[in-house]
């Protein structure tokens, strides 16, 4: 390490990262400070979550359910600049106050950005942010396009939490293999053993039951499922899309929300519809997991959809494991995905590998991020 990196890392060894996460939920930022060597040192600082407002929400909500191409994002090239520089805004003011308010020295951002639109098989994902600007607000090296590297190796960008899993593996059940099942607006699962790593995005999370609710009645989420608890799971409906191609494909690896629709249930009172997407989404989700690792027990949940009580009691009746709230172990299932970024920050200032062709299908070990330096 020369330079910079030298001075960074010679204050105590090792450097304290701040990661901004805004997730396919849509529902705020969550930001977390960490302090890690990028490999097997952490400690976490700060965890903090910052709501969108509901105008905003709604704002750009509506603007991804519009976005299906690239050339979609080029034709309202205004509308997606003035809303990036509010989301860019909104991640200023937010890292500011954290580190006033802590008065913590943060040498590096790692700025995952809104994710607009994914489609690796087209070699593109968007995630919506402007790094130099943000740098130029908080004064700080700003680490962005994540995933860029990874797709242009022939990688698919995503899931990229993976490798902050294998840390926490280690930590949590350091002699015994696990699943980490992270449930955000999609589902995803890390597979972490001594010997391997296997990640991939499932299938819908969250994205199916909270499209649904905010197009019916105007509801962002069902708090702890406690609509679902109180409809009629159809079963037939269940049994006569659960084959459809989006939900049962080996060949898929990622996801983008905007693929899920809810329109099979169209028919069904509103409690019935929400307790079937429920079940609909916890079964995906176990028949995957049942079929794919029959011997390993250990499932750690992560994720909002970790709090709809309804969906996790599906999820026990369905999956055949143990099945352990990641915030048992004293780290905050809300926040795993802002420390990742952290971490991610980390190794790629450090040029360590973030992603692999067992978590992304890129075609080999590879770092990525790049730094924005705008001060």
């Amino acid at each position: 390490l020369v330079g910079s990196e030298m001075c960074i890392r010679d204050r105590d060894n090792f450097i304290t990262s701040l990661g901004l996460m805004s997730g396919t939920s849509l529902d705020g930022i969550d930001a977390s400070i960490i302090n890690s060597d990028g490999n097997s040192h952490l400690k976490v600082k700060v965890n903090h979550f910052y709501e969108y407002k509901a105008e905003f929400r709604q704002k750009l909500r509506d603007y991804i359910k519009n976005i299906n191409s690239i050339e979609d994002i080029e034709n309202s090239i205004n509308e997606y600049k003035n809303i990036e520089k509010e989301i860019t805004l909104l991640h200023s003011d937010i890292s500011k106050k954290l580190i006033s308010k802590h008065t913590t020295e943060v040498d590096l951002v790692g700025f995952h950005g809104q994710t607009i639109i994914h489609k690796p098989e087209k070699k593109y994902s968007i995630q919506m942010g402007n790094p130099n600007l943000l740098s130029q607000l908080i004064q700080k090296k700003v680490i962005f396009n994540f995933r860029k590297k990874d797709i242009e190796n022939n990688g698919e960008g995503a899931p990229l939490t993976p490798v902050y899993h294998s840390l926490l593996s280690k930590k949590i059940f350091p002699n015994e293999e696990c699943i980490f099942l992270n449930i955000g607006g999609v589902s995803n699962f890390t597979y972490c053993s001594n010997v391997e790593l296997v990640a991939r995005d499932i299938g819908p999370g969250n994205v199916l039951l909270d499209e649904y609710l905010k197009k019916t009645k105007n509801i962002d989420f069902d708090k702890n499922g406690e609509i679902a608890s109180t409809g009629q799971i159809n079963m037939d409906i269940i049994n006569q899309f659960i084959e459809h191609d989006i939900y049962s494909s080996e060949d898929r690896h990622s996801y983008d929300r905007n693929e899920f629709d809810f329109n099979f249930i169209k028919g069904l009172i509103f409690e019935d519809a929400v307790a079937t997407l429920n079940y609909f989404t916890a079964l995906i989700i176990s028949n995957y997991l049942n079929d794919n690792f029959i011997n390993c027990s250990n499932v750690i949940l992560c994720g909002g959809g970790r709090k709809n009580k309804t969906l996790i009691q599906n999820l026990k009746s369905l999956l055949k494991k143990n099945i352990f709230d990641i915030d048992k172990f004293n780290y905050d299932g809300d926040f795993i995905e802002s420390q990742a970024f952290a971490y991610l920050a980390i190794r790629s200032y450090l040029k360590k590998n973030i992603s692999f062709p067992s978590t992304t299908k890129v075609s080999k070990p590879i770092s990525g991020g790049e730094t924005f330096k705008n001060y």
